[in-house]
């Protein structure tokens, strides 16, 4: 009898490796022709729903972490060139959005019932995107502003919405940030620097109170600072990536999962991502890899599931103290 996982995240990576493997096995089995041709359709839209499920469950498992990821080229830059003093309205309505998102990824139920097969769209990533594209406007770097607001619209369309081409025009256009990839090193600096205190450092000598409460919490949550560091190793082309090629097949997953209901417009969908899905398999192959040896150690399990525990008490403390202050 298998040992029943205890955290929340390692759940979500098993389920997300389980959808995988569901679609390696599919894609074996057309290749070797295992199955008479007539069968083909029915096993490709399998393969489909497979993968758009991977891609939901891995998603719904780093929620947390995407937020990190998509705050912190913002606040290094805003912190180079002040823009906590420039534009401290922005600043603190990120800040403030991130705390939101961080709840959402401590709570299993909303997580399920809420966010359903749209990750996404239906968290508060796409608010997380509009107020750090606000800030990045206030301090003067449109580029990235413009980018992070055209993400942010794209999530925020219904799933039927979401077309491919919009999906590679937006790839190409975060290719072309090079500010992205110095941002993304100066983060993974300031993380070993500054959150592991390993050598003092002038960004961590200057950072903004806000900045210094932030990096406090993931002192306290270094399971997070794993994942950043995880997905770092990735790249930032491939965050974004993940984002949205999850919210591109949010529709994938019922509608290739269902005949009946059907119309010609969701036919067509399929007959997109069927076009395109290699890349995505070919993507989802590397993040696989990632997990399979992350869910192996049974230690992190134990500790996810006690830093998970000890956050939800955080927030419920902090709840119980907000609704004692309103009453």
């Amino acid at each position: 009898m298998k040992k029943k996982r205890k955290s929340t995240f390692v759940n979500f990576l098993l389920n997300s490796l389980s959808f995988f493997d569901t679609t390696l096995a599919i894609y074996e089995s057309i290749q070797k022709g295992e199955k008479p041709y007539s069968d083909i359709k029915s096993l490709e839209e399998q393969k489909i729903f497979n993968t758009a499920r991977s891609f939901e469950t891995l998603s719904k498992a780093f929620l947390a972490t995407y937020g990190t990821l998509i705050i912190y080229p913002a606040l290094l830059i805003s912190v180079v060139k002040k823009g906590h003093v420039k534009a401290p309205r922005h600043f603190q309505k990120m800040i403030n959005s991130l705390n939101i998102l961080i709840r959402q990824a401590l709570n299993r139920e909303k997580i399920i019932e809420k966010l359903g097969h749209d990750p996404m769209g239906r968290s508060q990533i796409p608010d997380l995107l509009s107020a750090t594209a606000k800030l990045l406007e206030q301090i003067r770097e449109k580029h990235l502003a413009e980018i992070y607001k055209s993400l942010s619209k794209y999530l925020r369309e219904s799933a039927n919405q979401r077309s491919y081409d919009k999906l590679l025009e937006l790839r190409k256009r975060i290719i072309a940030a090079v500010q992205f990839k110095d941002a993304y090193k100066q983060l993974l600096d300031i993380i070993e620097k500054c959150i592991e205190k390993r050598m003092e450092d002038e960004i961590c000598k200057n950072l903004p109170n806000e900045s210094e409460l932030l990096l406090n919490f993931y002192k306290e949550k270094p399971y997070l600072i794993d994942q950043v560091i995880t997905m770092l190793d990735l790249g930032f082309q491939e965050l974004f990536d993940s984002l949205l090629y999850t919210a591109y097949l949010a529709r994938a997953a019922e509608t290739a999962d269902y005949i009946v209901g059907r119309e010609e417009i969701d036919e067509k969908y399929l007959e997109e991502v069927r076009d395109h899905q290699n890349e995505m398999i070919e993507f989802m192959k590397g993040m696989a890899e990632i997990n399979r040896e992350l869910v192996k150690a049974d230690e992190l399990d134990e500790f996810m599931a006690e830093v998970e525990s000890e956050a939800r008490k955080e927030l419920q403390k902090e709840t119980e103290k907000e609704k004692s202050n309103n009453s």
